[in-house]
């Protein structure tokens, strides 16, 4: 019974070990091009494209990644640049500035020199000495009125700005009320410049 048994699955060792050549042949491929990738070389990587495998999925992740990156860092670059020429534009900012400048210089905290030095690059033609000279005897500069843009064309601007300015002359503290009307110009990068001032007392 044993040997029936056994005899039902036999099989010849022709039919158990004949292969398809064409088979063969594509899975001796296949093994070398695993090979291949195992080693790390670049080539199995286009065997794999000519094997038929799809790996445009990671590649078309990897691009839309990277352009939505650049796209996020240029709009960051344009606010940038808007606000910028925003704070440029605006001659009145440029006023602000530099009489903030003239406050710190003149207040006891801050630093005379540099602050003066700082406020007198405002100008198209600077000259540290002659505001040495003009506020070595301030104590205080108060803002009455904010600046107001008289008027604004191009690249030249007329602000108007009424300042309390507080001297210290012969030991004594001396109150002076003005207004002050600068005249202004655009320089090539957008930057406003003072290029004259005309002073009211009142």
């Amino acid at each position: 019974m044993r040997q029936k048994e056994e005899q039902q699955v036999f099989a010849p060792p022709g039919q158990e070990t004949k292969k398809d050549p064409e088979q063969e042949r594509l899975e001796r491929e296949e093994f070398e091009r695993l090979k291949r990738l195992e080693s790390g070389d670049s080539a199995s990587f286009k065997d794999t494209v000519s094997s038929g495998i799809d790996t445009s999925s990671a590649i078309s992740t990897d691009t839309s990644s990277s352009v939505t990156e650049k796209k996020q860092d240029k709009k960051k670059l344009v606010q940038k640049e808007k606000e910028l020429n925003k704070r440029l534009d605006n001659p009145k900012v440029a006023i602000n500035d530099y009489i903030e400048l003239l406050q710190r210089g003149t207040s006891d905290n801050g630093s005379f020199e540099q602050n003066m030095k700082k406020a007198s690059d405002q100008w198209e033609k600077s000259n540290i000495d002659r505001f040495k000279r003009n506020y070595k005897d301030t104590k205080k500069i108060i803002v009455v009125e904010e600046p107001k843009v008289i008027s604004q064309k191009d690249g030249d601007a007329v602000v108007d700005v009424r300042i309390k300015k507080i001297d210290n002359k012969d030991g004594k503290e001396v109150e002076t009320n003005m207004t002050v009307r600068y005249v202004l110009a655009a320089d090539s990068k957008g930057k406003w410049k003072i290029r004259a001032n005309k002073v009211t007392s009142k």
